[in-house]
């Protein structure tokens, strides 16, 4: 079962992050670790955009450029 969280985002925005793969439990796992919100997010983002291959496209590597520089 998977818990609910409060992630201080809105549907609309939740909705843009799964599409990018993103996992809000591992989010939360990176705030149970000590990781502030922002950057617990970023992680999430970075392991949704690489965890089935590293980018290979000019706009992959754009994407996670842009996360990773945030």
């Amino acid at each position: 079962m998977t818990n609910i969280h409060n992630l201080d985002i809105t549907d609309t925005e939740y909705a843009q992050l799964l599409i990018l793969d993103y996992d809000p439990n591992l989010e939360h796992q990176f705030i149970e670790l000590g990781e502030s919100a922002a950057e617990a997010r970023k992680l999430a983002r970075v392991v949704g955009l690489t965890k089935d291959k590293a980018p290979q496209t000019e706009e992959e590597w754009e994407e996670f450029m842009a996360v990773w520089g945030d």
